[in-house]
């Protein structure tokens, strides 16, 4: 990433921080806030993302249905799920092709030493012995498998829908995963004709579509049980990265999102000069249309220029309460680095960041959510006010990755070719009502005109 980045001033005011803070996050682009990806660890959350939570901080970091790993594990609002964590590891035990607790958590025991390696340094850590740290692992991992392997029988019989959407909201916090270490030792005594593995990742990529993508064949989902169609679609997923070795579920969840995403559409380089930011409405006033993306990955973005209007592509997005705080989590694992990847550019490393942090930029009032929501590229079951705050405290806190300044600079390449082109659809997009009345007048009037001279 060194040396890539060079002179680059953003504006004040839409969807961006202000001066001082936008230089802050150039410095840390080349140090620390977005590191290049690879070491897989599971971080605390990044310290500096805490104000996207707004008045509630923990919104986005603490579970608030059940606990998963070492970090939030014993908290007294979290208590009444071990007993369902606990049935959940007796099913898998009972088709563990006859395997008894003693062996499965004697197996896990001979990995502790590496699976308390995958965790950041932690005070929190050093409360558990060998013995009852891998018992945790033990029963959490059992938990989350059987969770994603019930399909149509779920876990919790008789509960509201609310509760499989709490699963899956907190299964992908930042701080509440397990390693893929433990899943992956776990999933070793269960039958090879289940295709566990197989399962998971179908799972995974397939509610990351759900709840991120809004895909046509996912939107009887959203109002019924994930579990009752969830396995009935995208079957093309159950290849996904066959070889591929993710840190954990939400580093899978993110991966199953960008895997597809070419090679050249993350190897983008920068060159110095000065970008300006725009909301949706100032894009559409100089001619740039938002369209959106066709493209099978998140996060997908293109600047296009046509001989009359230009063209913003992206990803159309689905925001709720889950999909909020899955994107903050994807974004803050990034920053972390504590994501994996086969690609190690700057840019792949930042592709939730830089996506955020674009549709951000693009919110400055409602007006603009409006603009996106009639664009297709957003569907939310917040209102404007509220997706508006969510952005805004996006783009106050979240850093800035590297293809976002490459969007930008496309877009301000867009500008400086074609100023006069730019100033006359400005003018037309400000004036479009005031024309039409007094096109409308002129009409009648040369009706009115026409009529008169042929008495």
């Amino acid at each position: 990433m060194a040396g890539e980045v060079v002179a680059i001033h953003v504006d004040v005011g839409h969807g961006v921080p202000d001066e001082a803070q936008a230089s802050t996050k150039i410095q840390k682009l080349d140090g620390s806030h977005i590191t290049p990806i690879a070491q897989g660890k599971i971080h605390r959350f990044p310290r500096g993302l805490i104000g996207i939570g707004g008045s509630n901080e923990q919104r986005y970091i603490v579970p608030t249905f059940v606990a998963i790993g070492p970090y939030h594990h014993g908290k007294p609002h979290l208590h009444k799920m071990e007993e369902v964590k606990l049935a959940a590891m007796n099913r898998f035990i009972a088709t563990a092709n006859g395997a008894s607790a003693g062996d499965v958590s004697g197996k896990l025991l001979s990995v502790v030493g590496d699976v308390r390696g995958c965790y950041a340094d932690d005070e929190k850590l050093k409360c558990f012995s060998d013995d009852d740290f891998a018992a945790m692992m033990l029963v959490d991992g059992c938990f989350l498998l059987q969770f994603m392997m019930e399909k149509r029988k779920p876990l919790f019989e008789g509960r509201a829908l609310s509760s499989e959407y709490s699963i899956l909201k907190d299964m992908m916090l930042l701080e509440n995963q397990v390693p893929w270490l433990v899943l992956d030792t776990l999933m070793e005594f269960l039958p090879m004709e289940m295709e566990v593995e197989q399962n998971v990742r179908r799972f995974v990529a397939d509610v990351g579509d759900m709840f991120l993508r809004n895909n046509k064949e996912h939107e009887v989902s959203l109002t019924t049980s994930c579990f009752s169609v969830l396995f009935e679609v995208s079957p093309h997923k159950s290849s996904f990265l066959k070889d591929y070795k993710p840190a954990n579920l939400l580093d899978l969840l993110r991966s199953s999102q960008i895997f597809r995403m070419p090679t050249e559409e993350l190897s983008v380089r920068l060159v110095g000069s000065s970008l300006l930011s725009s909301s949706a409405v100032e894009l559409a006033q100089i001619g740039v249309n938002l369209t959106a993306s066709t493209a099978e990955w998140f996060g997908d973005m293109s600047v296009k220029e046509g001989p009359v209007y230009g063209e913003l592509s992206l990803s159309p997005m689905f925001l709720n309460d889950v999909s909020a705080g899955w994107l903050v989590n994807m974004a803050a694992l990034e920053a972390s680095g504590g994501a994996t990847t086969a690609d190690q550019s700057s840019s792949s490393s930042s592709v939730m960041c830089s996506f955020l942090s674009v549709v951000a930029m693009l919110m400055d009032r409602e007006e603009d959510v409006h603009q996106l929501r009639a664009k297709q590229v957003l569907y939310s079951t917040l209102s404007n006010a509220q997706t508006l705050d969510f952005f805004k405290r996006i783009s106050q806190h979240l850093g800035f990755g590297h293809r976002y300044f490459y969007i930008l600079q496309q877009i301000n390449k867009f500008k400086q070719g074609r100023p006069v082109r730019s100033a006359v659809h400005k003018f037309l997009y400000k004036h479009i009502r005031a024309i039409s009345i007094i096109l409308s007048i002129a009409s009648v009037l040369v009706g009115i005109f026409k009529a008169l001279r042929e008495l």
